[in-house]
């Protein structure tokens, strides 16, 4: 058997990157609660930043001298946009997500090297030189260095391919926390996939998950139930959770096609799912509902930001995120900026107020 087709980006399910904490952002200077680009460190008024508000859906920024919010009925037609935000998620007009050929870098200094101990301690000041240090020397030539945007789905590396054996198994240690589709009373679980059967280069075949429900936050978890799903005739499976069992395309949290599987949220789907890879076993998992709201990923486009997350959570058991502070390049035609961000929290503790630094390079 061949190798199965793979994904152009990956989300991760494994989002953690490095983030600042709520005390240190919301004392540090800059970190303004409104869209307003503003300065940031003394003596750097020529370092703009901009914040945006992530937290009821993306937040669509034009790149310029000066960077602005624009409002953007439907992303995949329009131009007049070069990234978005929503939640911790980030995406480029480009590929998949739109028409406008925007493509990323990272210079992955921080994601790379540093312990969740150092990524603590790291401040929007004390990497504001590692900011500004970035020339368009640093800019890579055209080719593979740049990434353009694809799906990347909120459970992704439930599965694993052994190239010498040919054999695709079921990456049952990877768990997810989710959060239904449903938002009025939303239902949470934990999942996994604990086997397949039968795969093809062109779908995974049989495959059974184990999942156990909640009826609501905080609620008590349910025994472990497990289904098997056909995923062989190639359309797409859909799967509620509550019910346990086979769904259609109006009443879904998970459907399953050849080696995806996606969530009823984002662009996939209407609905408030959303899941988040968790560091605890399946069986020890008490509590799939205790993770913050914003953690809970919808699919996504994702380019440069889903294989170089932009942020760790969690670390020390702390609900928090924390930013890498790495700094990302984004080109559009010959235009080529600078980003690094810095923030997640407003001023006043409120998350899903994404900040970040930008600044044109001149080639």
């Amino acid at each position: 058997m061949t190798t199965p087709a793979r994904r152009g980006a990956r989300r991760y399910a494994s989002r953690r990157a490095p983030f600042a904490s709520v005390l240190a952002l919301a004392g540090a200077a800059g970190l303004a609660a409104c869209s307003d680009e503003a300065p940031l460190g003394p003596g750097e008024d020529s370092v703009p930043t901009l914040t945006v508000d992530a937290s009821q859906d993306w937040a669509f920024v034009e790149l310029g001298e000066t960077a602005s919010t624009v409002s953007i009925p439907d992303p995949t037609a329009s131009t007049e946009w070069d990234i978005a935000f929503f939640k911790t998620a980030v995406m480029l007009n480009g590929g998949a997500a739109g028409p406008g050929g925007v493509v990323g870098h990272c210079l992955c200094v921080n994601a790379q090297g540093a312990t969740d101990a150092e990524l603590q301690e790291l401040t929007p000041e004390s990497k504001l030189d590692a900011f500004l240090a970035v020339t368009a020397a640093d800019v890579p030539a055209e080719g593979d260095a740049w990434m353009s945007d694809a799906l990347a789905p909120a459970i992704d590396g439930w599965y694993r391919y052994d190239p010498e054996a040919h054999v695709v198994s079921a990456a049952s240690d990877r768990v997810w926390k989710l959060r239904a589709a449903e938002s009025e009373a939303p239902v949470y679980a934990k999942f996994h996939v604990i086997g397949i059967e039968g795969a093809t280069q062109a779908n995974a075949g049989h495959v059974t998950i184990e999942f156990a429900v909640q009826a609501g936050k905080g609620g008590a978890m349910g025994e472990a139930r497990a289904a098997e799903l056909d995923l062989t005739s190639g359309g797409r499976v859909y799967f509620d959770l509550a019910r346990g069992e086979a769904s259609d395309a109006a009443d879904w949290d998970l459907a399953f096609e050849g080696y995806t599987i996606r969530v009823n949220g984002g662009v996939s789907g209407s609905g408030s799912a959303g899941a988040v890879l968790a560091d605890a076993s399946f069986d020890a998992m008490a509590d799939a509902s205790d993770a913050p709201d914003g953690v809970y990923s919808a699919d996504a486009f994702g380019g440069v930001f889903d294989a170089h997350p932009w942020y760790r959570y969690d670390l020390a058991g702390q609900h928090q995120i924390w930013p890498t502070y790495d700094v990302y390049l984004v080109k559009r035609g010959d235009a080529v900026y600078k980003l690094q961000l810095i923030g997640y929290y407003g001023a006043d503790g409120t998350p899903r107020q994404v900040t970040f630094r930008y600044a044109r390079l001149d080639r």
